[in-house]
């Protein structure tokens, strides 16, 4: 019924000041580079609203830089705030607030916002306000008939006004007027920043229903075996560690206690149970753990004497994991870390809900969740995280690629440490530093990749030039009824080094796959290795010399152009730089591409057009894609490209 809509956080470690974060109805994803500040501003939220007894420490949270300064206000009790909480109040609460208080009329509407503030010393304070002069309308309205109601309303500013004309009267105890009154004054609230009807509704409605945050990091891992009389004790003194929670979390889980487990029950009954634990336990991890589905969890019950302490005292709990493939078992501490994070997460999670025995919401915060999951097994992850969503709001933190949903982008803020400014957190990517956004880039470049295969041909290209090229002429051949690309797609790969990475991606998916490349004077190592380890047949690696009269034993994309047309299109597109200087057809050498012949008059000229050398293939390309028509091209300039397609298209 309460949404937390905003966050800021100040003066809390690393960040003296967060800015606004918006956070997302379900979902909010903080991504950064390590030491960030993104594990802080959980932190604070965390201690702000926790479900629990987790609280500020002034001297440990406080900016260190500025401690000495701050100490003496301090212990002035002029405490500093740190987190300031926005909520939203949904249409059920809402509509419950205005029955309750007044009389149905409309005045608290859905949508409507209001603050909570949290300071270093655990000191809170709410920021509400509603219309005072609508409030007192609604509320006077069942009073309306009553003797002097008109007056003690009357120009009143707030319900306070009412209040005191309405002790000035003298009236009896037993008056409607009187009795109004001091109903008001029995809900008068604690905190003096609000007033009499904002104070009551949130005493009444909103201290209630808000919610509480749960915070999970790698310090409540399961261990794989608990030493049960030390667990108790524990318990018993109240000294559980996080471990300790997560433990009795699974035994929660699986419908059974501490007190159960250590009493002499005898075998055939503790055999029972364990087994019965074990198998609640795998059907529920297991729907979610999608990485290897031949797994069991198994608990066992043993006393060691020569374990080392305080496993040699008593009984301990061991929880291995038996791999049905390999028909063995192991502790469960063994597994990878990647599991015994997940299976952590699950049993903490389920058995904190079940436990805490709260009808607050709960807001979870995830300190870099999944971070030892393979990338499919997060991908599994994300979609339980879309699951719990549904019911909680969740905040988690990530650098990794695979833990950011690139449909959900508009979830993403990014953390940074900022010199002199500290811990920031933005929506505004402009500003970024390419560190921080770089978990963002590599999620929608995955996306994209994953988007682009969905066609069953995919032609590999080099790169872009040979994308736009063959792109139009394709275009040109089609439209004078000749064979073009049709439904391939093509896949530029950025250069014939990745190519073999390509084709092992792209073949695993089980798409149709064929290679157009420059030809060198000697066949490519790696295309030549990737025939012979049958990853890719030899009639699907084609280059541009095929297409050229059978003397040609190299060729680039740009080798099937008429020259002078080629020519052209350089002198154009370089026009700046070339500063009045012309390239002629007659000028180049004798080498057998085109591209290389340009090279070498531009070094022969003392022409430098790239850092490195050479010129941009893609920019010539562009500015020679107007002059590429079927008027300009003479029909065995068109043939060569009408056979390269035909032969593209045999390949599939």
């Amino acid at each position: 019924m309460l949404t937390l809509i905003k966050a800021q956080v100040w003066k809390y470690k690393s960040i003296d000041d967060s800015t606004p974060v918006d956070l997302s109805n379900h979902v909010t994803v903080l991504v950064g580079k390590n030491e960030s500040g993104k594990t802080a501003f959980l932190e604070a939220l965390h201690k702000s609203m926790p479900l629990g007894t987790a609280k500020y420490n002034y001297v440990a949270d406080y900016p260190r830089k500025e401690f000495t300064r701050y100490r003496q206000q301090h212990e002035a009790q002029n405490y500093q705030k740190v987190v300031e909480l926005t909520l939203r109040i949904e249409e059920a609460l809402a509509d419950k607030i205005n029955k309750g208080v007044f009389g149905g009329v409309a005045i608290v509407a859905p949508q409507t916002t209001f603050t909570r503030s949290t300071t270093i010393g655990n000191t809170s304070t709410i920021g509400f306000d509603i219309d005072q002069k609508a409030a007192l309308s609604a509320i006077q309205k069942p009073l309306i008939d009553l003797e002097h109601a008109k007056d003690v309303f009357k120009d009143a500013e707030t319900l306070a006004d009412v209040l005191n004309r309405i002790d000035e009267l003298g009236l009896s105890p037993d008056n409607k007027l009187a009795i109004f009154a001091a109903q008001w004054r029995s809900w008068e609230p604690k905190s003096s920043s609000l007033g009499l009807v904002e104070g009551h509704i949130w005493q009444t409605y909103l201290s209630p229903a808000m919610p509480k945050f749960l915070y999970f990091d790698d310090y409540k891992l399961l261990e794989g075996k608990i030493n049960l009389p030390s667990l108790q004790q524990r318990q018993s003194a109240g000294q559980l560690t996080d471990a300790d929670e997560t433990a009795l979390g699974l035994l929660e889980l699986a419908g059974t206690s501490l007190k159960d487990l250590i009493s002499d029950e005898g075998y055939e009954t503790a055999k029972a149970e364990l087994e019965a634990i074990g198998l609640d336990i795998t059907q529920k991890v297991f729907d979610f753990w999608k990485q290897n589905q031949d797994l069991d969890v198994e608990f066992d019950l043993k006393a060691d004497s020569k374990d080392a302490p305080p496993y040699n005292n008593g009984v301990n709990l061991y929880i291995r994991i038996k791999n049905r493939r390999h028909g063995v078992t192991v502790p469960f501490d063994q597994r990878s870390k990647g599991f015994i994070w997940f299976f952590s997460f699950l049993v903490w999670f389920d058995a904190v809900k079940s436990r805490v025995n709260t009808n607050n919401d709960l807001i979870l915060l995830l300190d870099e969740p999944g971070l030892n999951l393979h990338a499919l097994a997060q991908a599994d992850f994300l979609a339980y995280i879309r699951e719990l969503s549904e019911q909680h709001q969740i905040i988690y933190t990530t650098h990794s690629p695979f833990m950011v949903d690139s449909a959900y982008l508009e979830d993403v803020r990014v953390v940074e440490d900022r010199v002199k400014e500290g811990t920031k957190i933005t929506r505004e990517l402009a500003g970024s530093s390419d560190e921080s956004v770089f978990p963002l880039q590599a999620a929608l470049g995955y996306s994209i990749a994953q988007n682009l295969f969905i066609a069953k041909k995919n032609l590999l290209v080099e790169g872009p030039a040979d994308l736009i090229l063959l792109q139009h002429m394709g275009s040109v051949l089609e439209a004078n009824g000749k064979q073009g690309l049709n439904d391939a797609i093509l896949v530029p790969v950025g250069g014939l080094d990745k190519l073999a990475t390509f084709v092992a991606l792209l073949g695993a998916n089980k798409l149709k796959i064929a290679v157009l490349h420059d030809r060198a004077s000697t066949p490519h190592q790696k295309l030549e290795d990737l025939i012979r380890q049958r990853l890719i047949e030899r009639k699907r690696v084609l280059d541009f010399s095929m297409f050229l009269d059978e003397s040609a034993n190299e060729a680039d994309i740009e080798d099937l152009l008429p020259s002078e047309l080629y020519i052209d299109a350089f002198n154009a597109s370089y026009a700046k730089e070339l500063k009045g200087k012309t390239l002629t057809v007659e000028e180049l050498g004798d080498h057998p591409r085109i591209v290389e012949r340009i090279n070498k008059w531009l070094k022969q000229n003392g022409i430098t057009l790239l850092k490195d050398g050479g010129f941009n293939h893609y920019r010539v390309a562009q500015a020679a894609l107007p002059m590429l028509t079927s008027e300009s091209l003479k029909p065995e300039e068109l043939a060569i490209f009408d056979k390269l397609f035909k032969r593209v298209s045999d390949a599939f």
